[in-house]
C-alpha cells in the first residue's frame, strides 16, 4: 500500500479555481464537522418556531430551516458512508460502524428521557407514570428505531406541539438508506456506475412526485434522495469539480425554485444540498475549528434538542428566540457530554479499515468515514 497523501489546505486560490471532489475526499482537513453541527443546530432553530406555534425559517420558500438541516445530513451522509463501505465492504463491520454510531448515544438519551425527565415533567401522577407500560416501552422502541410516534404518558402531551422527540424520525429513515447502499455493496451494483447514476436520478423523480401527493410528515422522506445523490457523487468524484461559481449559482437556484412548484424546489433543493455540502466541506478554507475543539456535538445536539425544547416551552417560553437562546447552551453541554462520555467511547471499539480504494487513503481514526 502507498503511503497516505498528505493533506492539502484549502487556501483563497482554491476556493476561486474550485478543487476537484476526487482529489480532496480521503483529506481530513475538511469542514464536515463543523457543518454537522450547524446542520444540527439548524434544526433547533427551526423547531424554536413550530414548538410556539410561529412559523419556521424559510417558509417563504415553501420549506423549512430543519428541512435544510436534515438534507445536509443525508446528503453527507451518502457521500461518506458509500466511501466508508469502498474502505472495508465486510457487512459485518459496515453494520458494526453504523451500530455503534447512531444505537449507544440513541439509548442514552431514551432512558434519560424516560427515567430522569419524564417524571419530572409529566403531568399524571408518579404511580400513574411508572405504572404505564409506555414509560417502559419507550427506551426499548426508541433503541430499535421504532421512533415514530414514540410517547410518553403525560409528557408534552399540553404543549403548541405535542411530541416527546420528533427529530427522531430521520435514525430509521437513514438506517434504510444505509440499507440499500448495503443491499447495492454484497451484490457488487454498486460497483456499476450507470446503476448508481440511475438509481439516483430515479430517487429525484420518486421526490418530485411523493412531497406534492403525501402529507408533510410523510414527504418529509424524500430526503432519502440525497442520500442517494450523495453515493452516486462519489461514483463521479473524479468528474465534479467543486467552485464558487456553481455554489452561487445554485443557491439562486434555490431561492427560484422555492416560489415554484414543490415538486421543482424538492429536486433543486437536493441536488444543491449535497453539492453545497460537500463545497463548504473541501473548497471552503477550514472554519469553525473552536466549535468542534471539544467534540463532534452534531449527533448529540439533534438528538438532545427537541426533549430540552419542549421542557423550556412547558415551563412558560412562547418566544422563539427565548427558546433558542436557552436550550442552545443547554443542549451543546448535553452534546459534548454524550461525545465523550457515550459516542467517542463506543467508536473507539470501530473494527478497522483493512484496505483503501485506488487513490484514496486510508485517514488515521478519523471521523469523516464513519
Amino acid at each position: 500500500m502507498s503511503a497516505p497523501s498528505r493533506p492539502v489546505r484549502a487556501s483563497t486560490g482554491r476556493l476561486a479555481r474550485g478543487v476537484r471532489l476526487g482529489d480532496r475526499i480521503g483529506d481530513r482537513d475538511n469542514n464536515f464537522d463543523v457543518l454537522r453541527l450547524f446542520a444540527a443546530w439548524s434544526v433547533l432553530v427551526s423547531h424554536s418556531f413550530a414548538l410556539v406555534g410561529e412559523a419556521e425559517p424559510l417558509h417563504q420558500l415553501n420549506a423549512s430551516l430543519g428541512n435544510v438541516g436534515v438534507l445536509v445530513f443525508f446528503a453527507v451522509s451518502g457521500l461518506l458512508i458509500r466511501r466508508s463501505w469502498e474502505y472495508d465492504p465486510s457487512p459485518r463491520d459496515f453494520w458494526t460502524k453504523r451500530a455503534l454510531r447512531l444505537l449507544p448515544a440513541l439509548a442514552t438519551v431514551a432512558l434519560v428521557t424516560a427515567l430522569v425527565l419524564g417524571p419530572i415533567v409529566t403531568s399524571r401522577p408518579l404511580t400513574a407514570y411508572f405504572s404505564a407500560w409506555e414509560t417502559w416501552i419507550y427506551p426499548v422502541r426508541v433503541s430499535l428505531l421504532y421512533t415514530v410516534g414514540a410517547g410518553l404518558p403525560g409528557v408534552f402531551e399540553d404543549n403548541v406541539y405535542p411530541g416527546v422527540n420528533g427529530p427522531l424520525w430521520s435514525l430509521p429513515v437513514e438506517v434504510f438508506a444505509y440499507f440499500g447502499l448495503f443491499v447495492l455493496g454484497v451484490t457488487g451494483l454498486l460497483a456499476r456506475r450507470w446503476v448508481v447514476t440511475a438509481l439516483a436520478a430515479a430517487s429525484l423523480v420518486w421526490a418530485a412526485w411523493w412531497v406534492p401527493h403525501t402529507s408533510d410528515s410523510l414527504g418529509a422522506v424524500y430526503v432519502l434522495s440525497a442520500f442517494a445523490v450523495g453515493a452516486a457523487a462519489y461514483t463521479w468524484r473524479d468528474r465534479i469539480v467543486l467552485a464558487w461559481p456553481a455554489a452561487l449559482a445554485l443557491v439562486a437556484l434555490c431561492v427560484v425554485s422555492g416560489l415554484g412548484p414543490a415538486s421543482v424546489r424538492v429536486v433543486v433543493w437536493t441536488v444543491a444540498a449535497v453539492y453545497l455540502s460537500y463545497w463548504f466541506a473541501y473548497a471552503v478554507p477550514v472554519v469553525g475549528r473552536p466549535l468542534v475543539r471539544w467534540g463532534d456535538a452534531s449527533y448529540g445536539v439533534y438528538i438532545w434538542a427537541f426533549p430540552v425544547q419542549q421542557t423550556i416551552v412547558l415551563l412558560g417560553a412562547d418566544d422563539p428566540w427565548v427558546v433558542m437562546a436557552i436550550a442552545t447552551p443547554v443542549v451543546w453541554v448535553l452534546a459534548i457530554a454524550s461525545w465523550r462520555l457515550v459516542e467517542r467511547p463506543a467508536l473507539r471499539r470501530k473494527p478497522r479499515p483493512t484496505a483503501a480504494p485506488a487513490g484514496d487513503p486510508v485517514p488515521s481514526t478519523g471521523r469523516a468515514a464513519s
